[in-house]
């Protein structure tokens, strides 16, 4: 019976073309645990420098440090392009539009600005969400004191900032003599 023939394998040596040129990358040395044949010592020279991962050399070429001319002279003293070429005609009427458009869109502002004035604003029924027995809303501000001052407070208390704020303000109301006969005498009007 024939004996099997080994599995034919392409190296990086076989795959680089003919002359001088050398593999992109060393061979791999090592065994992946399905073939337990020996392997070569590592090889280290020129072309595999054992500081390349994996032995990729991109570029095809050995890594020689690149030699500095020195003593260069320049022949024309350097001044920059902005010193020596006028502004170009189509920057200046960009520049020209640019001021164009800005003075159109203040004119427009002020312009939307006196429509709005003269224009009756819708009345607004008051006490409507109180009668309907729904809560009413405003906004309060506060100065960034304040404001870290009563988050802190509600997650100490695990309560709502807007919880707190309306305990705070019931007491500051129930404290007032006669709040509540007034309350009762505006919404009875």
């Amino acid at each position: 019976m024939a004996e099997p023939r080994p599995v034919a394998s392409l190296t990086a040596g076989l795959l680089a073309r003919k002359g001088t040129a050398r593999p992109a990358m060393r061979p791999q040395l090592h065994s992946f645990g399905f073939d337990e044949s020996p392997r070569l010592p590592p090889v280290h020279n020129d072309a595999f420098s054992p500081e390349d991962d994996l032995g990729w050399n991109d570029m095809g070429e050995d890594s020689a440090p690149a030699e500095i001319p020195g003593g260069v002279v320049a022949i024309t003293p350097h001044t920059p392009v902005a010193d020596e070429a006028p502004q170009p005609e189509v920057l200046r009427q960009i520049d020209s539009l640019v001021d164009v458009i800005t003075r159109k869109a203040a004119m427009d502002a002020r312009v939307a600005a006196a429509e709005a004035q003269a224009m009756p604003r819708p009345s607004r029924r008051k006490g409507e969400a109180l009668k309907e027995g729904r809560k009413a809303a405003f906004t309060l501000r506060l100065d960034a004191e304040r404001h870290l001052r009563l988050r802190i407070a509600a997650a100490i208390e695990s309560r709502s900032a807007q919880a707190v704020v309306a305990e705070a303000l019931d007491h500051f109301l129930n404290a007032i003599p006669g709040m509540d006969d007034l309350a009762r005498r505006a919404r009875d009007q």
